[in-house]
């Protein structure tokens, strides 16, 4: 009965979010015939790069490493890296540090950064409660690419975001894509076959916290081809 809960509540997360369009279908399709002509060095330049320290119950799990597409998603970029960075308008709550990832799909995502309610129901951004949607570039066409999460209409996602566990097509032009895990990617992996959610809720039964947030210094710089899937 339980696996038989967990296939039922997969497919109603995943009918949810493919429902979830915040463009047309014409809207998508123009845009990706769009990304094609970005040449690389725009289209895969990483300006900032924002770290996460991982602890899974209170015990230090590890650090993934995000790469931030702010060439084509400089609005989102903004606001997450600030939200990495922390302390925004020097309010120490105003940032990722300290919130959990409250939810986990199988096989499929990990949700974090509801900064407000830490259940997937609040968040924030630097812009105000939202931030405006932009055009989208990047698709969910490996494991590891880290997107918005939205309240299934335009222009509603704040400060929540998730990283696909795997490549994930069907959800191209329905959140915008941003970033890229380049490093700890194992650790979520790890965190996926590990850690239990409840069934119904895709809540972990154990606590994935970001314990610590920032930003790597470094210059702008291409994203090399083999970090790309």
């Amino acid at each position: 009965m339980t696996n038989l809960l967990s296939i039922t509540t997969a497919i109603l997360v995943l009918v949810s979010i493919c429902n979830a369009n915040i463009y047309s279908a014409e809207e998508r399709k123009q845009m990706f015939k769009a990304a094609e002509d970005i040449p690389d060095e725009e289209k895969w330049r990483v300006t900032k790069t924002c770290y996460m320290d991982i602890e899974l119950d209170d015990k230090p799990l590890g650090r993934i490493e995000i790469a931030l597409f702010g060439e084509v998603a400089p609005i989102t970029v903004g606001n997450f890296a600030a939200l990495c960075k922390g302390n925004y308008n020097k309010d120490p709550k105003f940032g990722y540090k300290g919130t959990p990832f409250h939810r986990l799909v199988q096989d499929f995502v990990i949700q974090g950064g509801d900064i407000t309610n830490f259940d997937g129901t609040g968040g924030k951004s630097i812009y105000g409660k939202t931030l405006a949607d932009e055009p989208i570039v990047h698709r969910h066409s490996a494991p590891g690419f880290v997107s918005m999460a939205h309240m299934l209409k335009p222009n509603s996602a704040s400060s929540q975001f998730f990283i696909n566990i795997v490549k994930a097509k069907w959800l191209d032009g329905h959140h915008v894509v941003f970033g890229k895990v380049i490093k700890g990617m194992d650790l979520i992996d790890q965190i996926n076959e590990k850690v239990k959610t409840n069934p119904e809720t895709q809540v972990p039964m154990k606590e994935i916290l970001i314990a610590d947030a920032g930003l790597v210094k470094h210059s702008p710089y291409v994203l090399e081809p083999e970090k790309r899937v």
